[in-house]
């Protein structure tokens, strides 16, 4: 019925009765609301991002969990040793590409990665493909100070750190207490010296610290680019949802920037991200600190995503806002995610 809906939309100028589109779309938000067990408001937002054409491959990819990734430390190995340890463990590398090539895929399911000898040693730790993504626009270098504002369990700000060779200073920050632990056990874990943990709240993180190379903040958010991990997600109240955390981001953002260096000789860079896929909590966040602050929207360095978007309904964003990145589980088979690179001037 979904599909059936689906080609009645997409084929509407051909059909001779007289019965609304927005009939159709109304009945489309309803069986998907049905069938997947979604709620209708979440429904309505997916349906004006996703093309029509995409948009049963969309639900069907959220039901279906991704591929269990892990990124191998290179401050614990050497290049000879990754490979027997990766094939005893079934890992398979799936990438040549500079920072990505330390990404692997468990092809086996009958192993319990988070058990074995090599991850508690630190060999390796389990990291979400997309998660990557922020840490490589960010672009570490050997040396610089850089400030993760929301940092907890830790997996980019170690990554950070395993780029920059534990050189330099990457300023681990997280305002949830409870989140401390996880984060200093998977510093201690994977041989990370260069790291400093903080426990301040992100919003007024300028007015404690200032003056970091780079700041990267990947911001709590509604996780509907996650639905595959937490079928809850499913069923919030979204509308409610996306106010708390929009409010929240703004905020974050702003403090980001305000903490980056404002330097004429080598400029401040902040990389924004969010596992979300919803215009609100990226593109118009972005559009809001634009506008707050002497920042521009520079490319990110991916060379694969889709762009963002520079007009939604109404709204018309920053001609730049193409060269952020989105990413979603039907194209791109990872979690969904955002991702927007901004220069401090």
């Amino acid at each position: 019925r979904i599909t059936h809906l689906i080609s009645i939309i997409q084929n509407y100028q051909y059909i001779e009765w007289k019965t609304s589109k927005k009939y159709y779309l109304d009945l489309l938000k309803k069986e998907i609301s049905f069938f997947y067990n979604y709620s209708i408001d979440l429904v309505e937002r997916f349906l004006n991002i996703i093309p029509i054409e995409e948009i049963d491959e969309f639900f069907k990819s959220n039901e279906t969990p991704r591929p269990l990734t892990i990124r191998i430390n290179s401050l614990r190995n050497k290049e000879e040793n990754f490979k027997n340890i990766l094939d005893n463990l079934g890992i398979q590398k799936i990438f040549q590409e500079k920072f990505l090539n330390v990404a692997g895929v468990l092809k086996r399911n009958n192993i319990k990665i988070g058990s074995s000898a090599e991850f508690l040693a630190g060999y390796f730790t389990l990291q979400g493909l997309s998660s990557f993504f922020s840490v490589i626009s960010l672009d570490p270098q050997k040396g610089e100070r850089i400030l993760e504002i929301a940092a907890a369990p830790g997996g980019k700000a170690t990554f950070i750190s395993q780029i920059m060779e534990n050189t330099g200073i990457c300023v681990a920050n997280d305002k949830n207490k409870l989140r401390l632990d996880s984060l200093v056990s998977t510093i201690h874990r994977l041989g990370i010296e260069n790291s400093i943990v903080t426990n301040l709240d992100g919003s007024f993180f300028y007015s404690k610290m200032k003056g970091f190379d780079k700041v990267l903040l990947d911001a709590p958010c509604t996780g509907t680019g996650i639905i595959s991990h937490d079928e809850r997600i499913k069923l919030h109240k979204i509308n409610s949802a996306i106010l708390i955390n929009t409010t929240l981001q703004k905020r974050l953002l702003i403090s980001a920037i305000d903490s980056c260096k404002k330097n004429q000789e080598k400029k401040g860079y902040i990389v924004y991200s969010t596992c979300s896929i919803l215009i609100e909590e990226n593109e118009s966040v972005i559009q809001y600190a634009v506008e707050k602050r002497n920042v521009q929207i520079v490319k990110t360095g991916l060379n694969f995503g889709i762009p963002g978007f520079v007009k939604y309904k109404n709204e018309k964003f920053n001609k730049k806002m193409n060269f952020c990145r989105r990413f979603y589980p039907h194209i791109h088979n990872i979690d969904g995610f955002f991702v927007c690179k901004l220069e401090k001037n």
